[in-house]
């Protein structure tokens, strides 16, 4: 098998556990969770899948505190009279 050739099959699998990654995000290696990252603008479910990516890596690591958001409804804007 020639370099080209274990690159490609390299990317495939990388390609293939990213996709397999969506909806398993603590159970996904590092590897494709960064992948998910890199693809937060091709659409809403992806960039759904991207949060719930960047949250476990932060859980793994310690870095990010997941929590609720609150809700803005109820905050007042200081535009409004």
């Amino acid at each position: 098998m020639t370099a080209a050739e274990r690159k490609r099959a390299q990317r495939q699998r990388d390609s293939r556990a990213a996709i397999d990654a969506i909806g398993d995000e603590q159970n996904a290696p590092l590897r494709a969770l960064l992948t998910i990252l890199g693809r937060v603008e091709a659409s809403e479910p992806a960039r759904h899948s991207a949060q719930r990516a960047w949250s476990e890596i932060g859980r793994r690591y310690y870095f990010v505190s997941v929590t609720e958001q609150p809700s803005t409804e109820e905050t007042p804007s200081r535009y409004k009279e």
